[in-house]
Order: structure tokens, then sequence, then C-alpha cells
């Protein structure tokens, strides 16, 4: 599948790139959330993951902007947090989050999210 990830911290780039190698899914990298949206409206991606906190765009917002698309609607959204208190968890959910993912993570633990979601086992 495509997946799309919005990330702009280069060292985080580098391990979600470390964490792909090797896996059959078609991996695309953006910078902030308006260039996140523009590679979501082109690729069309099975799965869509984003950190919250970046320049231009934050990741909620990257949300609200997919969930308000009728054909992105069912795609799965995996947030990336740095911050896993129980209410920086229910605003990803509130933002159109299937899933999150707390900072910092493992190579394995991003792989099998990745592979859970876009497989529906999440």
């Amino acid at each position: 599948g495509k997946v799309v990830v919005c990330e702009d911290d280069p060292t985080i780039q580098k391990l979600i790139r470390a964490a792909f190698r090797g896996m059959k899914h078609e991996l695309r990298i953006a910078g902030d959330g308006i260039e996140g949206l523009k590679l979501i409206d082109a690729e069309r991606p099975d799965l869509i993951v984003t950190d919250v906190s970046m320049p231009n765009m934050d990741g909620f917002e990257l949300g609200d902007a997919v969930r308000a698309r009728p054909e992105l609607r069912d795609v799965p959204l995996l947030y990336m947090t740095a911050s896993v208190e129980k209410t920086a968890i229910e605003e990803c959910y509130r933002h159109g989050a299937t899933a999150y993912l707390g900072k910092p993570f493992g190579v394995a633990e991003l792989r099998q999210r990745v592979g859970d979601l876009i497989h529906g086992s999440a």
C-alpha cells in the first residue's frame, strides 16, 4: 500500500525510512502539513501518518482537512505525538485519528502499527 508520512524532524524522518526498509509499502514523506496534504491528494494513500506538531499546518489541521474530503474519510490516520497524556490522545481522536503512536517509538513498533492499519487489524 501507499503511505504518506508528514513529519518535520529530519531525525524522525530517517527512523521512519529505516522502518519502511524491506516493507512492501510505497513511502512518501512530507516536511509539513501543507506539503503532506498535496501529497495525499495526489497519491490517494492507503495510510496517512502525521506528527501533531509541525510548522505551517499542524497534524490536527491536516487531519481535519483529510476527514473533510469524502474520498479520504475512510483512510486510516495515525498520529505521532510526544504527549501521551489522556487529553492529548483524546485530541487526536477528535481530529479523526484511527490510532496514535507515542514518541519516542521504535522501528518494530512503527512497522507493526503500519501493518495493522493497512491490513485492517488495528
